[in-house]
């Protein structure tokens, strides 16, 4: 199936402004139900009220009022359904805004929310709920208004959102609170995203990072509980279920684009970690 992505609009608001938060609903403006969509920007979409299904990397699940659903860059996603009272606000923002204003190129990574291995919703109470649209809403206005200094403005509502979310997410998630200032989990997370299709060895990454293997084992197992290999693991069978299930390609074609030596080497390593071969599993998830 065809996936849809979309592109960060940074002139939007006349100048070039690389944050934006909008407002869904069933009335106003309304999300798009039944086809699947990716980001090249970071996002978080906060449900403020209906019910609504939706499927990130195939994975479903169910969001209610104060879900804090986390829309992490090249993710697949899909909105399978909402009710007729749902609504939410999107907020969505490119690296570049926080990560020029902080001098910070790991910034993103610093956030458990925006792992990929971790739950991709957070569900909160009212009051946090309510804090929360109403930093959009000061957004939104300050969009619509923008003046010299609205960046600064701006970039403080944001960064004091993504502080407050990550608390959360971790205390309810019961995550490390190390992985924020760990520099080689930073780099190896940030270096994970950007080379996965080509490097799945340790090896790889001790090479890149200029650490040892004993060194970001410890650094990843402190910062995440689980060892390097697995971590690297479970990143490329979220890169081999996206091939399956939103390419045309054929069997041979993703083994190979992905580093496996043979389609048996492949084969092996998805079933060993779904149960099931990747035919199988391409014909179960077919539409």
């Amino acid at each position: 199936m065809k996936i849809k992505k979309y592109n960060f609009a940074r002139r939007k608001y006349g100048r070039e402004f690389l944050l934006d938060c909008v407002f869904f609903s069933e009335v106003e403006r309304k999300v798009s139900i039944g086809l699947p969509f990716c980001y090249d920007f970071h996002g978080i979409f906060i449900q403020n009220a209906g019910g609504a299904k939706i499927a990130i990397d195939n994975d479903a699940f169910l969001a209610g009022k104060g879900s804090f659903i986390f829309l992490r860059a090249n993710q697949v996603r899909e909105w399978i359904s909402v009710t007729p009272d749902f609504s939410g606000y999107l907020l969505i923002f490119e690296n570049e805004f926080i990560e020029t204003f902080f001098n910070d190129s790991l910034f993103i990574h610093r956030f458990q929310f925006f792992q990929t291995n971790q739950p991709a919703v957070l569900n909160c109470n009212d009051w946090f709920l309510l804090e929360h649209t109403s930093c959009c809403e000061k957004i939104r206005t300050e969009l619509d208004n923008l003046q010299d200094d609205s960046h600064h403005y701006i970039r403080s509502l944001l960064y004091t959102i993504l502080i407050q979310i990550n608390r959360r997410y971790i205390r309810k998630f019961n995550l490390s609170t190390e992985l924020y200032q760990d520099s080689i989990s930073l780099r190896f997370r940030k270096s994970l995203e950007e080379n996965i299709r080509d490097k799945q060895r340790v090896g790889d990454y001790t090479e890149l990072l200029k650490v040892s293997r004993s060194q970001l084992n410890k650094a990843i197992k402190k910062t995440s509980g689980k060892s390097t290999s697995i971590i690297i693991r479970e990143r490329l069978l979220t890169e081999v279920k996206r091939d399956l299930l939103y390419s045309d390609k054929n069997i041979s074609e993703i083994a190979y684009g992905l580093g496996f030596s043979d389609n048996s080497n492949f084969v092996r390593f998805f079933k060993g970690l779904t149960g099931h071969t990747p035919n199988d599993f391409r014909c179960i998830h077919a539409k």
